[in-house]
């Protein structure tokens, strides 16, 4: 097995339960990510992430394994922001780690000159952080709400 492209590890003061619940609910992601996503969270399953107001796709995926609340492996295809490239693939990771949850994302899968790998690269730390903040405090960080007013959502 090869080495993932892009490994990110956050550790949250909160049960892991609820980690995977912020993850995988529309009504919480659309505060962190700006993003609202959806899916029947089986084997399989699309799953959809809109803009908050949930207008437009922003990206999408399948679910090829899950696992609740300790793993969930889906693809990544950005290709309805214009990005022409094959879907990427990412794992979330999952675990107790002296009373908080430790989550290892792992995104790989790109091709040699991809535009996507430099994009999540910036992307999922911020993205990350700010889903640390809201689920630590109850509010997302500023900068979430200020990167979509930047892109006009």
């Amino acid at each position: 097995m090869s080495k993932p492209e892009f490994v990110y590890v956050i550790y949250i003061q909160a049960p892991q339960a609820k980690v995977w619940e912020a993850l995988t609910s529309g009504e919480h992601t659309k505060h962190f990510w700006s993003r609202y996503v959806q899916s029947e969270w089986k084997q399989g399953s699309r799953v959809e992430f809109l803009r908050a107001d949930k207008s437009k796709l922003s990206h999408d995926g399948e679910v090829l394994e899950i696992d609740p609340p300790n793993r969930l492996v889906m693809t990544f295809d950005v290709s309805a922001e214009g990005m022409a490239e094959p879907p990427s693939r990412v794992t979330y990771e999952l675990s107790e780690h002296h009373g908080a949850t430790k989550l290892t994302v792992m995104h790989e899968g790109f091709l040699p000159d991809s535009k996507v790998l430099p994009a999540i690269s910036g992307g999922w730390p911020a993205i990350l952080s700010s889903m640390k903040t809201y689920i630590e405090s109850g509010a997302a960080m500023r900068m979430t709400d200020e990167n979509r007013k930047a892109r006009g959502e």
